[in-house]
């Protein structure tokens, strides 16, 4: 409790709490001279009111809230907002990005980004659980810096004994040729991965439609080009390789497929130049789209 106030001049000390201000216990020295008790009390009750205004402040907003939520309910009114119709970010970005844009002094690519798009790849289309033992018709190979040389290789030494069944000369397989070397090092150098996309004709106890099995396999594979764009370092496009080398026996043996697999080509995954920059542009007229009532 409060002591009684001294004779005038004399100085005297409290510890007391102010409970109404929020201040926590204080001790100090005061005088009872009225001219410095008066502006201490009137600052000590400036500041109790002051706190306590905010306090309030605060409740009022939250009931100001909560009655608006309950008006809201109680009308079956909900508020409205704008509908946002434009194309998924990662769907606009996804683009095949070539050659000439890689950067061929990027450090290696973390191996899980790659795993992270084959992971994306899993969740396109496919018959899934309609037939028991039914597995997705995609199949994989990841073919990393050696194996990706050997490839070439193969599809060289595949020209070099089927030439003239595609050129009419010796002389001009011989330049292809030359030029098609020399890019095992200069345009596919910088090249990380390129994934082997094949199709399997049957994966599972039930043989389905063909071109249902190509098209769960095209739509992995944009999966995977979608994933990409998460990665804005990725540089990927789906590259369908050289036909009859793609399709021949030796390639079958190379990358173990079934007699009737089919290889549709491969997704390159390389890293693209900082500079890169999106330029294209696409509108409704490129796209033929019929409405019927």
């Amino acid at each position: 409790p409060w002591q009684p106030s001294p004779p005038p001049g004399k100085i005297f000390s409290f510890n007391r709490a102010l409970p109404s201000s929020g201040f926590p216990s204080i001790e100090m020295n005061y005088t009872s001279d009225p001219f410095v008790l008066f502006p201490t009390a009137l600052f000590f009750g400036y500041s109790a009111w002051a706190s306590w205004l905010s306090q309030q402040k605060g409740e009022d907003k939250n009931i100001h809230k909560k009655l608006k939520q309950f008006s809201s309910q109680d009308s079956g009114v909900e508020e409205k907002t704008e509908e946002d119709f434009s194309v998924l970010p990662c769907i606009r970005h996804r683009q095949s990005i070539f050659p000439n844009s890689w950067n061929r002094n990027a450090t290696p690519l973390d191996s899980r980004i790659v795993q992270s798009l084959l992971d994306a790849a899993l969740w396109g289309p496919f018959h899934g659980k309609c037939y028991a033992g039914c597995q997705h018709p995609a199949r994989f190979v990841v073919l990393a810096a050696e194996s990706m040389v050997k490839m070439q290789h193969l599809t060289l030494q595949y020209y070099d004994a089927n030439w003239t069944s595609h050129w009419k000369s010796q002389e001009e397989y011989q330049k292809w040729r030359k030029v098609t070397e020399e890019e095992i090092t200069g345009r596919w150098g910088p090249c990380e991965y390129m994934i082997a996309i094949v199709m399997r004709r049957q994966s599972g106890p039930k043989r389905l439609p063909e071109w249902e099995e190509a098209a769960a396999v095209a739509a992995a594979v944009q999966n995977m080009h979608i994933q990409s764009t998460k990665f804005p370092q990725l540089a990927c496009y789906w590259s369908s390789w050289h036909d009859a080398a793609r399709d021949s026996q030796e390639m079958k043996e190379f990358l173990v497929m079934d007699q009737e697999d089919k290889c549709m080509g491969f997704f390159i995954v390389a890293q693209t130049k900082k500079a890169f920059k999106d330029r294209r542009k696409r509108d409704n007229s490129l796209l033929s789209v019929e409405w019927r009532p």
